[in-house]
């Protein structure tokens, strides 16, 4: 692997656990944590149904992330071209005229 690429990659893994690390600081703390999970519990007076399908889509959600991140990190170059395609995509349905 590429130097470079190792180091960015390793400031990134750095980056995500201290991220982590704040985000469990808070939680002991007794603060609400941020994203989707706080939207969840800020839920409390809506249909049981309703909080479960959206800690159902939350976790696949989270899932989904968890993976394409394991995909990056082991094949990063793909990940780049997949990420340009995808804005090349995005840019071409977008595009006015």
């Amino acid at each position: 692997m590429d130097p470079a690429i190792a180091r960015e990659l390793a400031a990134l893994r750095k980056e995500i656990e201290q991220i982590r690390a704040e985000a469990r600081i808070g939680q002991a703390a007794g603060a609400p944590p941020a994203g989707a999970d706080g939207l969840l519990r800020d839920l409390s007076g809506a249909p049981k149904a309703l909080a479960d399908d959206l800690e159902e889509l939350v976790a696949a959600m989270q899932s989904a992330v968890d993976a394409t991140g394991k995909g990056v990190a082991v094949h990063p170059i793909a990940g780049v071209a997949a990420a340009f395609a995808a804005g090349v995509l995005v840019g071409r349905l977008t595009k006015i005229g």
